[in-house]
């Protein structure tokens, strides 16, 4: 159940607080929604309907600093198994960002992390999917912790790097 008030993860869009709840009216059809405020720059404004479970079930309480601490301490010893097929790797990395499992996205950033430095070590890089992907997951997982922890996206960063033993 969700609160007016409450600050919660959407998805992979960013962290809202719920403003307020309204009823709109499309189609000759009137549908109650939770109107979500972006807490970024942005702004930004996401209705959400309140009778879409699908949707309801993508916001999610925030994360707390305990929380992030045990997800640490866990997150170094889960691995991602490496799919060689570029199609099937994509598929599989994009259902680990939508699942919205912070665990699966620290270790799918891990992977990545440590795959970037394996590529740049012969002087190759990620293939621009896979770099996208790491780009994505480091946003969403950045994004929370910094928000949480009260520091920025780029110190958060470091910050997961240090306690996930992620070379620099």
């Amino acid at each position: 159940m969700l609160n007016i008030g409450d600050t919660v993860v959407f998805g992979t869009e960013g962290i809202f607080t719920i403003e307020q709840t309204t009823q709109q009216e499309f189609c000759g059809k009137k549908t109650d929604y939770y109107v979500l405020r972006s807490t970024s720059k942005d702004n930004a404004t996401v209705y959400l309907p309140m009778n879409n479970p699908a949707l309801l079930g993508k916001a999610k309480p925030l994360i707390t600093k305990e929380e992030i601490g045990e997800l640490l301490e866990t997150a170094a010893d889960t691995k991602i198994n490496w799919v060689d097929d570029h199609k099937a790797r994509k598929e599989k990395f994009n259902e680990i960002l939508q699942s919205g499992d912070r665990k699966g996205i620290i270790a799918l950033a891990g992977t990545l992390y440590h795959k970037q430095q394996a590529q740049l070590a012969v002087h190759k890089k990620l293939n621009s999917s896979d770099e996208r992907i790491l780009r994505e997951a480091e946003k969403i997982i950045n994004t929370e912790f910094a928000f949480v922890l009260h520091i920025t996206p780029d110190e958060a960063k470091e910050y997961i790097r240090d306690r996930i033993g992620m070379v620099k």
